[in-house]
């Protein structure tokens, strides 16, 4: 992992070089938007909101910085609330519980272009970087009376954050000053410290490994 990260950060500092070694051209810029989602599991598929600025390098190379807002979801689980006391019957009842998540996405990554070049009408490019992850967990319970059972859980409120590496394919069509982008990445955790080491969800700490999927336009505002 020390390795990955290391050749994800030297591959960032060339991008970042080669935007400073060359006077910043507005036309170079341009604002998109899109619609995807995050694989983090067999259970969670959320659906992201994609933003993102693209700035064109040379005929091979560019910087993205993008934001991805994920919209709200849940996971149900089943658990089991425990008498507190051994005259209690049953001894047990069934509880459900939901998870309910608010995440988002920060990112920066470098594209290189390995088919045609970013100006042809399709491209194909690597996609190498890093970003951060946040998610915000709250619980909730189908109702029982909790003066007889009781649930051994940690805390409602948890709050996970981590560092990923992007590692992904993109392909890009470009129509002038609009531009269609799709593109898909794995998201691998580049730590293993996290913010809260108690969590009840089904996402381990810190932020697991996901795979994404984007899809939106991106337009040049200075053609």
């Amino acid at each position: 992992m020390k390795k990955i990260t290391l050749l994800m950060s030297l591959l960032l500092t060339v991008g970042i070089f080669k935007s400073q070694a060359q006077e910043f051209d507005k036309e170079n810029l341009s604002i998109g938007v899109g619609i995807g989602a995050y694989y983090y599991s067999a259970y969670s598929k959320p659906i992201n909101i994609n933003l993102r600025a693209n700035y064109v390098l040379d005929e091979k190379s560019a910087i993205v910085v993008g934001f991805n807002y994920h919209l709200p979801f849940e996971i149900k689980n089943n658990m089991t609330a425990n008498a507190m006391s051994s005259i209690t019957t049953p001894s047990s009842v069934d509880v459900t519980r939901t998870d309910n998540y608010s995440m988002f996405n920060i990112m920066a990554n470098y594209y290189y272009t390995f088919v045609n070049e970013n100006t042809d009408p399709f491209s194909l490019h690597a996609i190498v970087g890093a970003g951060l992850t946040r998610a915000t967990i709250t619980e909730s319970f189908t109702e029982y009376d909790n003066s007889l059972y009781n649930i051994n859980r940690s805390s409602s409120g948890n709050s996970h954050m981590g560092p990923i590496i992007d590692l992904g394919i993109g392909s890009n069509i470009n129509l002038d000053r609009i531009n269609i982008f799709i593109d898909a990445k794995m998201g691998i955790p580049a730590t293993s410290s996290s913010t809260n080491n108690s969590t009840s969800s089904n996402f381990e700490n810190p932020i697991p490994f996901h795979v994404s999927l984007n899809a939106g336009v991106r337009y040049n505002l200075f053609d």
